[in-house]
């Protein structure tokens, strides 16, 4: 399967020579969408929202004070991260219109697992984007194709298996969101997505759990930046940029609380490496040549390469007495 990537900046764009693509944060474009200038990123995952907000059951309103504060110091959600790529197909060259003249572009020939049809990464899977009317058109239920590449992409890190469990759940919970795009008055057909979604994946040492912390800047609604460390499951301290006030140093909860949940958070990108996916990958150059390369591509379509990181087995239940069966998501109502 051959993806495109339109990236503002030469530089960032050229880091694929190294085989390296940055995911942004999902919790910072929840906050304040960032200006990307692609005409497909203008909308935003408020599924996910509502995902996390079950997690918690509450109300999928992100800018309520005690939800923002649990979302901040959950161990998974500010440790997500995202990118997407378009699918070379026929119109193709429409996609390459919305783009302005001084972007950079990059291409990725990706291997797909055979069974899942997914790409799947260290830490990292990719999967293409599913267009419905309404989410509820999918069923969170049954088996999901990406819910085994996320199993498989954190699988190494875990001596104990169980021990992944939890986070399997959570992860399939909001990528389940994540993958599908619902359409609305700006969809069009051209899109054609397929997104990679990332993570930290907590760890478990010595029977506690241990997240990395994420250094972070918070912005209030009123310019006021406070910079510290987000650390699960705690709350942390934060250091004000101004020296009008005599404390300087506010506990997040207390900042939130303040500007009644109105923050918004600095982007983190994790750095993963495409060569688990690929071994074709490189940088394009501008639009004109990506338009040269989406021509000559189309002309000779390469046949697609799958790999084999997942395999299907078949087990009677009276062979397996001891085993123990757990849902692999939370349901979420949407």
């Amino acid at each position: 399967m051959i993806l495109i990537r339109g990236i503002k900046g030469e530089q960032y764009a050229r880091k694929i020579k190294k085989g390296i693509v940055d995911c942004r944060d999902v919790l910072s474009t929840l906050l304040e969408p960032p200006v990307t200038g692609y005409e497909f990123s203008d909308y935003y995952e408020k599924n996910f929202v509502k995902a996390a907000a079950a997690l918690y059951g509450k109300e999928a309103d992100i800018h309520e004070p005690e939800f923002l504060y649990d979302l901040m110091i959950h161990y998974v959600v500010p440790h997500m991260y995202l990118t997407y790529f378009h699918i070379l197909n026929p119109k193709s060259l429409e996609w390459l219109d919305s783009f302005e003249d001084g972007d950079s572009f990059i291409v990725i020939d990706v291997q797909l697992d055979q069974l899942t049809q997914t790409a799947i990464g260290h830490e990292y899977f990719g999967a293409q984007m599913a267009y419905v009317d309404t989410i509820c058109e999918l069923e969170q239920n049954g088996y999901n194709p990406f819910q085994a590449a996320c199993m498989v992409s954190i699988e190494d890190l875990f001596e104990d298996k169980t021990q992944m469990i939890p986070w399997l759940r959570l992860y399939n919970t909001l990528a389940f969101a994540l993958l599908c795009r619902e359409k609305d008055d700006k969809f069009t057909d051209i899109e054609n997505e397929f997104r990679i979604i990332a993570y930290d994946c907590p760890r478990i040492v010595n029977g506690r759990i241990q997240q990395a912390p994420r250094p972070a800047v918070l912005t209030g609604q009123t310019g006021m930046k406070y910079k510290g460390v987000l650390t699960a499951g705690m709350d942390s301290m934060f250091e004000s940029n101004t020296y009008v006030f005599r404390d300087l140093k506010k506990s997040l909860r207390e900042i939130i609380a303040e500007e009644k949940g109105m923050v918004t958070l600095d982007s983190q990108f994790k750095s993963i490496d495409i060569r688990d996916i690929s071994d074709n990958y490189r940088f394009i150059g501008g639009k004109e040549q990506c338009a040269e390369f989406i021509k000559k591509s189309l002309a000779s379509m390469p046949q697609e390469r799958c790999v084999n990181k997942t395999i299907q087995r078949t087990y009677r239940r009276e062979d397996i007495p001891d085993a123990v069966f757990t849902k692999s998501h939370r349901d979420v109502e949407y």
